[in-house]
This record gives C-alpha cells, sequence and structure tokens, in this order.
C-alpha cells in the first residue's frame, strides 16, 4: 500500500481487508486463539470500537461515508486480531518486525531513482508527495518503523545480514523523509526519542545504532535542503535532487555495512556485562544531558520562554510562514491546523456523546471555518477526529485499547523479561509513539499503509512474551470467531465491489453502458451520494435531464449538510437556464459553504440577473 497512495482508497485497502479477514477466518475454524491475556482484552475493546465506529452509521448524515469509514477501521481490527493469534501462536517477532522495517525500505529504494524524472509528479509546494502522495504521510510511511529498526541494527539475536539491511534501510528512509520537509516528523522524532532511551534496556546498543541513520541525515541534510531552496528561489530544483542522490546512496550503503560488519564483530567478540551496563549508563545520561543542554541554550537563546512559546502558538494560530526562506523545519506556521481542530471541537462539544458520525466532519468544516484553504476532509488530528465523529464512547474505547497494549508491555518491560526483550519493548513504544504524537496532527487513520505498521507492533506489545502452545478453541467460539471475520468481509465487500464498478463506468463511452455500471455500484452501496453525482452526469450524457434532475436531488438527501451537491443541482439549473432554481441551490450552498467566493459571486451575479427581469 505505501507504493499506491498509503492504500488511502477502497481500490486498494478493500483486497486487503479481504485478505485479512481469510486469514482471521482461517485462523478461527483452525482453533487459533485471537490472541491470549492482554492482547484478548484489547481486541475486544478494538472490536468494540470498531462496532461502535459502524452504529455511527445509524446518526451520521452522509451514511455513505460513515460506512466507508467503518470499513477502514475494521481493517486495523483484523490486523490487530491475525497479528495477535499469529504471534501468540509462536510466530516470529523479529520477522514480523523486520518485514515492517524492510517493507518502507523497499518503497524509498524504488522511489529515488525515479524522482529527478518524476519531479513534476513526485513534488508539490517545494515538498515531496512520494508515493503516498502527501507530504506527511509519506514522511511516517518512511518513519514509523525508524526505532524498529534501530532496535534491530543493534541486536546481537539479528543475523548480521539483517542488521545490515534495516540500518541501510532506515538511512534511506530518512534521508528520503528529509524531502518532505514534515514537520510532524521531526516533532515527532523528538518525542518518540527520550522513549526509546528511557525504555530500552540496551541503551549503549541503541544509541551505536542510532548513530549510522542519524550521520547519514546529518551529512547529507544540507544537499537535501538545498532541493527545497531551488524550488523555492525558482532555480534547478532536480539539478540539486541529482547532486544529492549519490550521497544519499553512498551514505545508506555505508549505514549498511557498518550494521554488517558489527553484527560480524558481535558474532565473535563480546564485551563483560558490567562495562556494557555502565556504558549503558554513560549513553543514557548523555542523551538526558545533551538534551537538557539544548533545551538550555535554547532557552538562553530565546529569552523569556513563556512570551517565547505564546509568540510561537499565535504564528501557529496565524499560519505565519517565517522561516520557511531558509527550511520549512524553521517555521511553525499551522498550515491551517487551528481552524481545522476548532471545528472539530465545535462538533464534539454539540455531539459529545455520539459525535456527528465516522468521516462526518467534512460538512462541519466548510459551514464553521473562519478562513478560505483548500480541499479538507478530516480535521488533522486524530484525537479530535475521533471524538468530533465518534463522541465521548468512541474515545474512551479507543484510549481503553491503546492504553491495554501499552501497559501490558509496559509491565512486562519491567516484569521479568530479559535484556532483548526489554529493548524490543522499547522500540515498539517509541514506534507507537513516534505514530500517535505524528498522527495527533494528521489524518493517518485514513492511511492504513502508515497506521498498520502500528498495529502490528500495538499487537506485540499486548502479546504474551512467553510462548506457549495455546490452547484450541472449542467449536462453538470457532463459530462465533469465523462469523465476526465473515461479518467484516461483508461490510468490506460491497463498497469495494462498488467502487470497481463506478470505476468501470469511466472506461466506458456509451452513457447508457455506463450508467448500467452505475446502478450495479448503486445496488451494492446505496448510500453513497458521489454515486448519484456520476449517475447526473451519464445522464445529462445521455440527454436525459430528468433523471440527471432525479440523481442530483437524491445526492442531496444523502449528503444534506454539504454545500457541494447543493452546488452541482445549482449548476445543473443554470446549465438548463432555470436561473430562479439555480438561484435557489446556490444559497442553500452558500448557506452551508459561506466563504466561499465563487459561490458568492454566483449568487450575487444570479440575483442582480433576477432583479433586472423583474423590473423590465
Amino acid at each position: 500500500m505505501g507504493a499506491w497512495g498509503a492504500g488511502y482508497f477502497v481500490t486498494v485497502w478493500g483486497p486487503v481487508a479481504l485478505l485479512l479477514a481469510a486469514l482471521a477466518l482461517a485462523l478461527s475454524l483452525a482453533g487459533v486463539p485471537p490472541g491470549r491475556g492482554a492482547a484478548r482484552a484489547a481486541l475486544g475493546l478494538l472490536a468494540a470500537y470498531t462496532l461502535w465506529t459502524f452504529a455511527s452509521v445509524l446518526w451520521a448524515a452522509n451514511k455513505g461515508d460513515a460506512w466507508a469509514g467503518a470499513g477502514k477501521t475494521a481493517v486495523y481490527l483484523l490486523a490487530f486480531w491475525v497479528a495477535a493469534a499469529l504471534v501468540g501462536a509462536g510466530a516470529s517477532r523479529r520477522w514480523a518486525l523486520a518485514a515492517s522495517v524492510l517493507g518502507p525500505a523497499a518503497v524509498a529504494a524504488l522511489t529515488l531513482p525515479v524522482l529527478p524524472e518524476s519531479m513534476g509528479q513526485m513534488f508539490h509546494a517545494n515538498r515531496l508527495l512520494g508515493t503516498v502522495n502527501y507530504y506527511n504521510g509519506e514522511a511516517a510511511l518512511l518513519l514509523v518503523p525508524f526505532w524498529v529498526a534501530v532496535y534491530l541494527g543493534g541486536s546481537r539475536q539479528a543475523h548480521p545480514l539483517l542488521r545490515g539491511a534495516v540500518l541501510a534501510g532506515a538511512a534511506l528512509s530518512a534521508q528520503l523523509a528529509v524531502l518532505t520537509q514534515s514537520r510532524g516528523a521531526m516533532f515527532a522524532m523528538a518525542a518518540s526519542l527520550p522513549v526509546f532511551f528511557l525504555l530500552s534496556g540496551k541503551r549503549l546498543r541503541g544509541l551505536l545504532a542510532l548513530a549510522a541513520p542519524a550521520a547519514a541525515v546529518s551529512l547529507s541534510f544540507p544537499e537535501l535542503n538545498r532541493v527545497y531552496l531551488e524550488f523555492l528561489n525558482e532555480g534547478s530544483p532536480r539539478e540539486a535532487l541529482q547532486a544529492a542522490l549519490p550521497e544519499v546512496w553512498l551514505l545508506a550503503a555505508g549505514a549498511g555495512l557498518y550494521g554488517l560488519a558489527w553484527g560480524a564483530a558481535d558474532a565473535v567478540w563480546s564485551v563483560d556485562r558490567r562495562v556494557v551496563r555502565a556504558a549503558g549508563a554513560v549513553a543514557l545520561a548523555a542523551v538526558l544531558v545533551g538534551g537538557a543542554a539544548g533545551a538550555l541554550a535554547a532557552v538562553q537563546r530565546v529569552g523569556d520562554p513563556v512570551a517565547w512559546a505564546g509568540e510561537k502558538w499565535e504564528a501557529f494560530r496565524t499560519n505565519d510562514t517565517a522561516g520557511q526562506e531558509q527550511s520549512r523545519y524553521l517555521s511553525v506556521s499551522g498550515s491551517g491546523r487551528y481552524t481545522l481542530w476548532r471545528v472539530a471541537w465545535e462538533d464534539f462539544a454539540r455531539h459529545p456523546v455520539l459525535g456527528v458520525g465516522t468521516h462526518n466532519y467534512e460538512a462541519t468544516y466548510y459551514r464553521l471555518r473562519e478562513q478560505t484553504g483548500g480541499y479538507v476532509r478530516q480535521p488533522h488530528s486524530l484525537p479530535l477526529e475521533v471524538l468530533a465523529e465518534r463522541g465521548v464512547v468512541g474515545g474512551a474505547l479507543l484510549a481503553g485499547f491503546l492504553a491495554v497494549c501499552v501497559g501490558a508491555g509496559l509491565r512486562e518491560r519491567f516484569g521479568s523479561l530479559g535484556g532483548e526483550g526489554r529493548a524490543q519493548v522499547g522500540a515498539l513504544a517509541a514506534a507507537v509513539a513516534y505514530w500517535f504524537v505524528h498522527s495527533s496532527a494528521e489524518w493517518f487513520w485514513q492511511m492504513p499503509g502508515v497506521t498498520l505498521p502500528a498495529f502490528l507492533y500495538l499487537a506485540l506489545l499486548a502479546s504474551p512474551w512467553r510462548v506457549a502452545r495455546p490452547s484450541p478453541l472449542r467449536w462453538p467460539l470457532r463459530a462465533a470467531a469465523a462469523a465476526v471475520a465473515l461479518a467484516a468481509a461483508a461490510a468490506v465487500a460491497p463498497l469495494y465491489l462498488a467502487d470497481r464498478a463506478e470505476a468501470q463506468s469511466h472506461g466506458l463511452r456509451d452513457p447508457r453502458e455506463a450508467l448500467a455500471a452505475v446502478e450495479r455500484a448503486q445496488s451494492l452501496n446505496p448510500w453513497d451520494p458521489r454515486l448519484r453525482e456520476r449517475e447526473a452526469e451519464l445522464a445529462m450524457q445521455a440527454g436525459q435531464w430528468e433523471r440527471a434532475e432525479r440523481a442530483y436531488r437524491k445526492a442531496i438527501e444523502l449528503n444534506p449538510r454539504h454545500f457541494a451537491p447543493y452546488m452541482r443541482l445549482a449548476t445543473y439549473y443554470e446549465r438548463r437556464g432555470r436561473l430562479e432554481d439555480a438561484l435557489r441551490s446556490y444559497r442553500e450552498a452558500l448557506r452551508r459553504n459561506p466563504l466561499d467566493e465563487e459561490l458568492q459571486r454566483k449568487v450575487g451575479w444570479l440575483a442582480s440577473s433576477a432583479g433586472r427581469e423583474r423590473q423590465e
């Protein structure tokens, strides 16, 4: 999914959901329990959250979007279920972690060679969109597994070839992420770093493993940042990128050789445990002292920290872009997030228990926003998205799920785990911390390619660390678990099949054949207003004007709070010369999107035209 928009569209995540449902069904029929201990409790909370998400279809204004959002939540439920079941049955944690690192690294390795010739598609607004087609999503895809790569790169129990591969992949991914100029990634890395070193039992190894990708980013940053500056100053970003790529590849190869050589040395040489512990304590102290010294230097440079924080908050709130002329990492502009978050909080305040319904934030945003902006569908904050759309009930269920997973890992970390287990808990907790911090300012829940690795890590945190042959499920429980897997597949399959039928309509030249394809899609997904809008487009091509009008009115019934269906109906009326009807529909659209300048112009022009006609 990392190579196809991080699985944002049902075309991509639908087959993944069906595959996971098939795996869950097979495990259920084979009698494999869906996890053990805390993992089972966490699965119960996540299942309740998923069920609540589906229930929000009942009170959502746009039931089609709510159903699609609930289907995507089912992907995470199935992934957690399958991971917890397999790990509980003795599957290798280390190979699962290695796969989660090497997958994004492979995407990075395949992306870099095509960047110079694909800058028109891969870059926008001076920043790398990448295969995810979104700057921050690309950065998160590459960096969510970063701390897992650091753990594996320093683990004596990992094969030297694997250690070299993960460190090379981490260095490559981190360098490519620089091109996204993602400040959210920078803050998430800063927040997750102390989590890793405070919880990892092998701090010295962690520090030595971190040194390879950190050195690669430090050395290549000036050249990679120059690509951004060349865009900004209307220079030659392609030449800057071509000049930077050899260094990027060389540094990644160096990190890989470092990991390989270190692994080979570990195989034949060991250091006294007391020396390692002392060095680890020194490493932790160095990290803490370094952080404190950096904070002190920052305080001395900015003067009054309270006043400085107030200035930065004001810059965030007003989208002040000062500092971007050197690097976007130096700016604190909120990119409109203050308004996004304020509107989400307004949704929650008005609907605190139930929320407005899954994926139903968009209509509220256009109605309540205080400044114009681009196309927005999510509040760009996972906590606020959950509260606004699923209410306090959904928030409590998801928070409980996360708390059980992390709490189970920490309980084992400070309980009976050895050094290797403690290091793994530190890496998993740091990776989850990165995902959650970055998700708190983004919309990664809609990107399974970014979020699924975090659910794998949560499953590993919650699962028992001592392998024991689980007792097989009894047949009544097998039947119940199989029924849940089938229900998940039944909820997702119509969404995917309807999407395929709608996509087929775009490849048919005969409007009547295309309409037949859209009708099949509507029979599978009768709640999606976009299918009605597609029907109206095709009906107009076929000269079926009354059908087009009925389809637009049906789209309004399916999405009554959003301005867009009213605007499309108004455009239809305007095209047919029914200006009074067009004016009424434009006014309805403007009432739901009062800051839209185009709607304002349309209403003003039609109102003045109607006035002149009455005078005549």
